[in-house]
């Protein structure tokens, strides 16, 4: 079933901190990771709220980064999609899962480690199932996603570690459903 179609201006006030993005890429890189991972997506970041300013915090080529929410919606090619918590998060927890991801950034992309979890997904090879909170100097997105709600205990993925999260891993976990595909109002 495609997800329903939303219109960022209107839905911008019911996004929340720690909310999830999903992203279909049209890119050359893109469609490799999703061949590689076997997933519909290529990436994924986490919305925060900073003052009146809406966030997306991710981890990409340039590393651990913070961009507007508006914009990266209109700058990536492909559709991103919004994704919430099933179970209410106490706000306190939610600024929690913000502290944690603001104190990440600046920290570089995990380039080999992101290809090496697609060559272990490609190849089939097992997953490490422990799943511990723990410091990385180098992240890839759904590394950096997963480490985020665990942060705050909670787990998207039940028996793997954060350090081989796929995208698809995030897009399936029981903890998030999906909201619909977010689009921007040209006027």
């Amino acid at each position: 079933m495609k997800p329903k179609i939303l219109r960022y201006e209107e839905i911008r006030d019911q996004i929340t901190n720690g909310d999830v993005l999903m992203y279909k890429g049209s890119g050359i890189v893109s469609s490799i990771i999703q061949w590689a991972t076997r997933s519909p997506y290529s990436h994924a970041g986490i919305a925060a709220r900073w003052n009146e300013r809406l966030m997306v915090l991710e981890a990409k080529g340039r590393g651990v980064v913070a961009t507007s929410f508006s914009r990266n919606i209109k700058e990536y090619r492909g559709d991103v999609e919004w994704f919430s918590c099933v179970m209410e998060i106490p706000q306190e927890d939610r600024l929690n899962m913000v502290i944690f991801a603001q104190e990440e950034l600046g920290k570089r992309y995990g380039r080999w480690k992101a290809i090496w979890l697609g060559m272990r997904s490609l190849f089939e090879r097992d997953m490490e199932r422990r799943d511990r909170l723990r410091k990385e100097t180098k992240l890839f997105c759904s590394e950096y996603v997963a480490q985020v709600y665990n942060s705050v205990g909670l787990d998207l993925k039940k028996q793997r570690s954060d350090r081989f999260m796929k995208p698809v891993d995030i897009a399936e976990s029981p903890l998030l459903e999906r909201r619909g595909t977010l689009k921007l109002q040209y006027k």
